[in-house]
Order: structure tokens, then C-alpha cells, then sequence
């Protein structure tokens, strides 16, 4: 074991071990007993309340080189009490991917109205947002008029995915659809097999795979990549020719939130997106 994974255990011990001194009997459904030496739960009463052994909890306290599923650390996590972004962390710390739907809180919708409004807001330059699945929650009109039908598009289909192998015209409007689908098929490759078990990366590939006949053994070459900063260049039926700088932020709230922008990358394509906005 090498001293950056004796640190990351180090630090998962040191986790757990003070979520657990944190807590009481009382707020986990256990009667108190005898005066404690130490404040919040023992060590034996989490791995109880968790359905682990005595020994395989220490050892993970401890630091050693032990493997945790995600179906222990969800255990544990619901034992601990842990918050949304502690459970995030929990599952970092052991090197495995939370499968789980994040939690809304009460009364706030799945997007915050603030990136909607960011969103809005960098019109007329095209601008979306896309979740983990690459379905679109949010875009503007500048977004929509590159694409075209966009808002016609039934909720389930309003994904990137769908659009560049679903949607026909996407193969006349974008000028390098081979390289461009490649690169795009491969990042939701990657973010899938971050997501074991996450049933919407499978809904979106059975969709896309009735409609594209070649989609299938594309899936199956398993490519993965990550993101790279590239020029986009569109031959829109109605625009002409459009050559935008694309850049992808995450939001700090939850980071399988992406904020996509696409800048014109010349004059030619910052007058036809000022026009076309004028004319909506």
C-alpha cells in the first residue's frame, strides 16, 4: 500500500470515527446503559446497527486494506446519519461510486433556480445544463436554435446522447459528427461506468439503440474519456456556417451538475447568434 492510499484510508477511518463520536444511543434507537468513557456510539453498536462484523468495522476505522461494497457503505452511511455531501464523501474516501438518486430537499426543486436563472441568463450565447445522464435540465433559447425541435422533444428525450445518435439531423448540422459523437459517447461511457446500477444510463441506451442500428457495437468497444476543451463548428440550414468554443463547468453544489457554454469562437458566428435572438 502506497502512502497516498495510506492516506485516503487514513482519512475514511478518521471519518467514520467522528461521525460515530457525534452521535447518541438515544438518536439511533439505543438505550444509553452504563456510564460511557468516551462520547458517541461504541464501535461494535455501529457495526451492529450496519450488519458487519465487529472486527471488519475496526479494521475499517483502522486504516487497513479492506474493501468496502457500496451496499456496506450505504449501510453505513444510513447507521451514521450522514448528510447528502457526508455521504458523497464517504463514498469517496473508499473509492466507490454512490449509485443512489441524490436527495431533493423539501420544497426545492431538483435544479436550483439559480442555474436556471445562469442559464437564462448567458443568452444570446448558447448555454445548457446536463445532469449526470447527459439529460438536458435546463437550456435557453440560443441553446434550442442550434439544434432545432429541441423543446418539441418529449422530457426523456431531451438528452445529448439521444440527440447525437437519435436525432438524424445532427449528422448534417454538426461538421465533424464522427469525432464529435465519438468524444461525446465515450465521456457517458465514463460517467456510467462511475454509476453501476444508475437505471436511467440503461434506459438511455436501449432508447438510443432502437434508433441507431450502429449504436449498439459502439457501446460494446467500452471507450471512455474525459472532457477536453474543443471548437464545435455547426452547418445550420437557417444560420450558416457557426464555430463556437465550448466550456463545461461544474456546479459546486453537486458535481455531476455540468454547465455547458458554447462562445463564438469568430464575428461571423457572434452576428449570427445576436440576430437570431433578435428574432425571437
Amino acid at each position: 500500500m502506497d502512502d497516498r492510499e495510506a492516506q485516503r484510508r487514513a482519512a475514511l477511518g478518521g471519518f467514520l470515527r467522528s461521525r460515530r463520536e457525534r452521535l447518541t444511543p438515544a438518536e439511533v434507537g439505543l438505550t444509553g446503559g452504563p456510564r460511557r468513557r468516551t462520547p458517541g456510539l461504541r464501535r461494535e453498536e455501529v457495526a451492529q446497527l450496519s450488519g458487519v462484523s465487529l472486527s471488519w468495522y475496526s479494521w475499517l476505522e483502522q486504516g487497513r486494506p479492506i474493501a468496502a461494497s457500496g451496499q456496506v457503505l450505504d449501510a453505513l452511511a444510513t447507521t451514521l446519519r450522514l448528510t447528502a455531501a457526508e455521504r458523497r464523501h464517504l463514498f469517496v474516501l473508499a473509492g466507490e461510486s454512490d449509485a443512489a438518486p441524490r436527495p431533493v430537499a423539501e420544497g426545492c426543486p431538483a435544479v436550483g433556480d439559480h442555474l436556471r436563472a445562469t442559464v437564462a441568463a448567458l443568452a444570446p450565447t448558447p448555454a445548457c445544463l446536463l445532469d449526470r445522464h447527459w439529460d438536458i435540465l435546463a437550456h435557453n433559447e440560443a441553446e434550442a436554435a442550434i439544434y432545432g425541435g429541441l423543446d418539441e422533444l418529449p422530457p426523456e428525450r431531451r438528452n445529448m446522447i439521444w440527440l447525437y445518435f437519435g436525432w438524424q439531423p445532427m449528422r448534417t448540422v454538426l461538421k465533424d459528427w464522427e469525432a464529435e459523437s465519438w468524444a461525446v459517447l465515450a465521456q457517458f461511457r465514463a460517467s456510467a461506468d462511475r454509476h453501476p446500477g444508475d437505471p436511467r444510463f440503461a434506459e438511455v441506451v436501449a432508447d438510443v439503440s432502437g434508433a441507431d442500428p450502429g449504436f449498439p457495437a459502439r457501446w460494446a468497444r467500452h471507450d471512455v474519456a474525459g472532457f477536453t476543451p474543443a471548437l464545435k463548428r455547426f452547418d445550420h440550414p437557417r444560420l450558416g456556417p457557426l464555430t463556437f468554443r465550448q466550456a463545461k463547468l461544474i456546479a459546486a453544489e453537486d458535481p455531476d451538475l455540468h454547465l455547458v457554454v458554447r462562445h463564438p469562437a469568430d464575428p461571423t458566428t457572434r452576428r449570427a447568434v445576436d440576430l437570431a435572438a433578435s428574432a425571437r
